[in-house]
């Protein structure tokens, strides 16, 4: 039942971690799923065969950073509401476990969390009183998973960021369905239709109605005068072996592009006139030629569209309907020309009417916007020089469209109407991702990587590139971007969901379904507001719990990329801004018809250089953990997702829990990204993805030196618990996550004491680190001594190892299945156990790959030290075993010191892929050992 005033929640005692984090890896996928996560999610649910689609998401409603899976922002939301005496088979029950099932069995898909609702009424019997009275804040709320999952639990749910993107999608996501349910998505669903059929009948003309996207080339003319291609790379379907290349008219000194089966080679040299060519001074000159002829456009110069077709290169043209990625490529032709041309022509037209201006992005790129620094310093310096001119008159098209049905909506339906003209501007944004001149062509999957899923995504920032595409608004583009589909059939269950494309609409219908009905006016809310001045907006000691994911560092500009956004909505819904940012929400000086979003009140900033250091990230998120403090009750939980990966930046965040009165409780290793996702196949750093578990104001044990034994005991204490909690229930398939939740229990433990005489500033951050320090270093030694347990191996087999063995042990286990680690990682816990020396020996082979140490192979360790004996002994006992039988193994461990052989027991049962023994060989060695020490 629900845990009374200092009792504990079932977060800080057990959970379900596998389950949900089996689910949180499906969730974060899209068209494959890993073959290991296949396995586990299709054991979970109990369907073998089970078909995997691309299911309806709330992140299909438009871009936005780090956006949390929804399945473990409900679980983690739930265990922290219930008291810990709740079993985990009536938890997972309440979480919707049985109900998937029934589902994934009914519909033969695979189904996670997010697909179905929780018990509510299982619920409110766990919980033991009225569900809207549990009060859950997330102060910095992105895109909403957490407070999505808080009202489909039938808690009270109250969101907010500083971002007014965000702020709208949490509107989009969690308000206004649960206000308006069935009744916004058949308005919207009409609304969508029509806003096809206007680009249709507006756009059509200037597109190819077989036509899907379409591929550019930036073009500039040699100092010859000859127009050459900005191509570094010319493929298009990179398995088939289809590419561009160009033939040039020597007489017109024009490139023609063809369609060929081989990959030109590059260009270094003018074909017109024989010299050098600098892809730099091409750049430079596109870049200006670019700028002259929007301005020319934008002024009703009409002549300028002459020579549209001259800097915007169109290289290629992707057709519908044909072949598994969307058809067949074709060359350009005449037509295709005179379209790019008539859409300039119209774009003056507009510009000369007056209608033009107030419809596109005249703002300046804010020179505080780091993601598109680079851009800025290349010429381009206002948000609308980011388009061709066609992309122009797309945009400024739609965005009169939606301006005006905005305007009749809210006239018609009021708020309800402004909500349904809301989705038709994130449609309008969505668009723009893949229709700018930001994007670029895959050649693999054979689509447009947009803004967000190309340059940004690999490194944080945008910038020119040489290729550029356009989606086909009318016939591509936005049936893809709303996926507005044919009403269902009458009685049709909600749970009877269909794939998606990751379009708007199929989300929507699945978010009013499930939603209607559990918004309370009063109760909820939505807020524009400052994370850090928190206590300033809701009463004190009001909140059950505060469960948040904030930035960390600089992993995200969310204010740079998401202003690329936020000035193209803005446009669009104009009319009912007053009516989508009422007073009461805005708790910022800041208006909504500012193109520029408050950057300031982000909680962002650089990692700290080393380790002890401190950075301005960190002094925000004080300033945040102290006011969400004051609003937590006496009995209330913080719960902060973390996934930085470098150890500094783990101390640190430890520390400013420390700093503002809170006293860590649990943490554990939950999943929020796909393996197969970009960033996660980058970011194989150790420790990652932990939800911590914190409470405020809490007493501390006070210590006459910060390495008193008490300290001791307890690291080694919780380091037990959490490995018998994640191992004892699933096993030593599991061992990494167990390792990572060991070590962030161990940092939480030095959160709980306070060494006596440090009372001022400085001291608390003294004390701290002399804590933090020692935690880790018990905590190291005492995971490897626990996990003898589990090796079956006696404790001494690594409680006599020298430093040098002892670091590399622990690194191997900590270690990817290719012998990789944090490079920052392993320096620390060298640090830590004092052999930094042994870091730099040749113990490690200190070679850095994206941040990355590769450990020596185990064979290589020298015989000299206790781990390269054991190794060395281990080898041979394995060969030993094999051609001459076991027992005659036997008879040599029986002469083997027992520290090796106990050494070679712990190797064989948690190390034996690593040190490179076959499943056959790992059995056959279990045999043998199993007569050891």
């Amino acid at each position: 039942m629900s845990a009374a005033p200092g009792e504990a929640k079932l977060i800080e005692r057990k959970f379900p971690l596998v389950e949900v984090n089996a689910m949180a890896e499906c969730e974060m996928s899209f068209k494959t799923l890993a073959r290991e996560t296949r396995a586990r999610i299709t054991e979970l649910l109990g369907v073998e065969k089970a078909k995997w689609k691309g299911l309806p998401k709330i992140n299909n409603l438009m871009y936005y950073p780090a956006r949390r899976p929804a399945s473990a922002a409900r679980a983690v939301t739930l265990a922290s509401a219930l008291g810990a005496d709740v079993s985990l088979d009536d938890f997972k029950n309440a979480l919707g476990f049985e109900r998937a099932k029934e589902v994934a069995r009914k519909s033969e898909t695979i189904t996670i969390l997010f697909m179905v609702d929780p018990q509510r009424e299982l619920v409110a019997k766990l919980l033991g009183r009225d569900p809207k009275s549990v009060v859950v804040v997330d102060p910095m709320a992105g895109g909403g998973s957490i407070p999505l999952e808080a009202l489909r639990l039938g808690f009270a749910a109250i969101a907010g960021d500083y971002n007014p993107v965000a702020y709208l999608l949490l509107r989009a996501t969690v308000e206004f369905p649960a206000k308006y349910g069935r009744k916004l998505y058949e308005l919207v669903a009409e609304e969508a239709r029509k806003m096809i059929e206007y680009a249709r009948a507006e756009l059509g003309r200037y597109y190819g109605e077989g036509d899907k996207n379409y591929v550019f080339f930036r073009a500039a003319r040699h100092d010859c005068g000859g127009v050459l291609p900005l191509a570094r790379t010319s493929a298009l379907n990179r398995k088939r072996g289809i590419y561009v290349s160009f033939e040039y008219d020597k007489q017109a000194k024009v490139p023609v592009p063809k369609i060929s089966d081989k990959q030109p080679p590059p260009l270094i040299t003018c074909p017109y006139c024989g010299r050098l060519v600098s892809e730099g001074a091409l750049q430079a000159k596109w870049v200006e030629e670019h700028a002259k002829l929007l301005e020319a456009l934008l002024n009703g110069n009409e002549g300028a569209a002459d020579r549209v077709a001259e800097v915007y290169l169109l290289a290629a043209i992707q057709q519908a309907g044909r072949g598994r990625r969307g058809g067949g490529y074709r060359s350009p032709t005449p037509e295709d020309l005179e379209r790019l041309r008539e859409a300039a022509r119209e774009l003056t037209e507009m510009a000369g009417s007056g209608e033009l201006h107030s419809l596109i992005p005249l703002a300046p790129i804010p020179a505080g916007n780091e993601v598109f620094e680079d851009v800025r310093e290349a010429g381009l310096r206002y948000w609308y020089q980011l388009f061709s001119p066609r992309q122009l008159l797309a945009l400024a098209k739609l965005a009169a469209y939606v301006r005006r049905r905005a305007e009749e909506l809210r006239d018609e339906y009021g708020e309800l109407g402004a909500a349904a003209a809301l989705y038709l501007a994130l449609a309008l944004a969505k668009l723009v991702n893949y229709n700018s001149l930001l994007t670029e062509w895959h050649a693999s999957k054979q689509n447009i990587r947009d803004v967000t899923g190309s340059r940004y995504a690999r490194g944080k920032k945008v910038e020119l590139g040489y290729d550029f595409c356009e989606a086909v608004a009318p016939y591509a583009g936005l049936p893809w971007v709303l996926e507005a589909e044919e009403e269902e059939e009458e009685g049709e269950e909600a749970e009877d969901f269909e794939a998606t494309r990751g379009g708007i609409l199929p989300v929507l219908k699945l978010l009013c379904s499930s939603l209607e009905g559990l918004w309370r006016e009063g109760v909820d809310g939505v807020y524009l507001w400052d994370a850090t001045r928190l206590d300033e907006v809701l009463p004190h000691s009001s909140v059950d719990i505060v469960h948040v994911d904030p930035p960390y560092y600089d992993q995200h500009d969310y204010s740079g990329i998401t202003e690329f956004f936020w000035v193209v909505i803005q446009q669009a819904l104009l009319p009912v801004l007053d009516q989508l940012f009422p007073r009461e929400r805005v708790k910022i000086d800041w208006s909504p018809y500012d193109p520029e979003i408050p950057r300031r009140l982000e909680v962002r900033g650089e990692p700290p250089k080393e380790v002890g250091a401190l950075s301005a990230f960190g002094t925000k998120i004080s300033a945040f953990l102290k006011a969400a403090a004051k609003v937590l009750k006496t009995d209330g939980l913080l719960v902060l997702w973390y996934a930085y990966g470098k150890l500094q930046g783990w101390e640190e965040l430890f520390y400013r829990l420390y700093e503002s009165g809170y006293k860590v409780t649990k943490t554990w290793q939950v999943w929020s990204e796909s393996r197969q996702r970009f960033t996660a196949s980058l970011a194989k750093a150790f420790l990652t993805s932990i939800v911590i578990v914190a409470r405020p104001n809490a007493g501390r044990v006070p210590l006459l030196r910060a390495e008193d034994p008490q300290l001791e005991e307890a690291v080694r204490a919780t380091v037990k618990s959490s490995l018998d909690a994640v191992l004892g229930v699933y096993g030593l398939d599991q061992l990494q996550p167990a390792l990572v939740t060991s070590l962030a229990d161990a940092f939480a433990v030095a959160t709980g004491f306070r060494p006596v005489g440090y009372e001022e500033p400085l001291g608390v951050t003294a004390s701290f680190r002399t804590l933090s320090g020692t935690a880790l270093k018990v905590a190291v030694e005492a995971i490897l001594e626990h996990l003898a347990q589990y090796a079956g191996a006696p404790a001494y087999a690594v409680g006599a190892l020298d430093d040098v063995s002892r670091l590399y042990l622990f690194l191997l286990l900590a270690a990817t299945p290719d012998l990789r680690v944090s490079y920052d990682f392993a320096n620390r816990v060298a640090q830590a156990l004092r052999a930094s020396a042994a870091f730099d020996t040749v113990s490690l082979k200190a070679e850095k790959k994206e941040g990355m140490v590769l450990l020596r192979r185990p064979s290589e360790i020298s015989t000299n030290l206790k781990f390269g004996r054991a190794m060395a002994f281990t080898l041979k006992l394995s060969e030993l075993a094999e051609r001459a039988g076991v027992r005659v193994a036997e008879e040599a461990v029986k002469e083997a010191d027992r520290e090796t052989v106990a050494l070679a027991c712990y190797l064989v049962a948690l190390c034996w892929k690593k040190i490179g023994l076959s499943e056959e060989r790992r059995d056959l060695l279990v045999k043998v050992l199993g007569g050891g020490p």
